[in-house]
């Protein structure tokens, strides 16, 4: 018996008064809550929940209705339904493109508005791509000749495809080379 005494000291110890002290210091005091109050208050829960809750019930009987009585038309429909659904996705997706188009040529005809403004430097921007343009026409103008002339000596028989694409590809180099530098 001691030791069932000394077990439970242990595991609950004797509260001190500090302990006590503290614990009646947060206690809050309880109101006393009348019958007519109550009594009131049941009264009004009653006429506001009532109703709620006899909507809800009839919400959620109409929704199981529905979805009953839709649930075949929709198997039925479905081929009909998923095609429509599919024409409108793709007129969905050609009018953000088309949105996107339009927003992309606005800017251009703003970029070409503040060239045109600016002056020259349109000018001279359209006569560097021209000129870059007339030089890669003439490279491979040059290119054409030579393979022309390669081929019509009979050289392009010695070396094959593999060799008239290795000089195509030598000439591409050179011509990338001529036209980083001329930039």
């Amino acid at each position: 018996m001691e030791t069932t005494t000394q077990y439970h000291s242990l595991i609950s110890p004797a509260p001190d008064q500090h302990h006590l002290q503290r614990q009646q210091h947060h206690s809050y005091p309880q109101k006393q809550v009348s019958t007519k109050t109550l009594v009131i208050a049941t009264i009004v829960g009653i006429t506001v929940g009532g109703p709620l809750l006899a909507l809800m019930g009839f919400i959620f009987l109409a929704t199981m209705t529905l979805l009953v009585i839709s649930s075949p038309i929709l198997v039925i429909f479905s081929p009909v339904i998923l095609g429509a659904g599919f024409v409108v996705a793709a007129a969905l997706a050609g009018f953000g493109a088309a949105g996107l188009m339009a927003v992309a040529g606005l800017s251009a005809l703003g970029w070409v508005y503040r060239a045109v403004k600016g002056g020259g430097e349109l000018q001279q921007g359209l006569e560097s791509v021209a000129g870059k343009l007339m030089e890669s026409g003439e490279n491979v103008k040059e290119g054409v000749k030579s393979m022309g002339k390669e081929w019509g000596s009979g050289q392009h028989a010695a070396g094959g495809f593999k060799h008239d694409h290795e000089k195509l590809h030598e000439n591409y180099n050179a011509n990338a080379t001529t036209d980083r530098a001329a930039a």
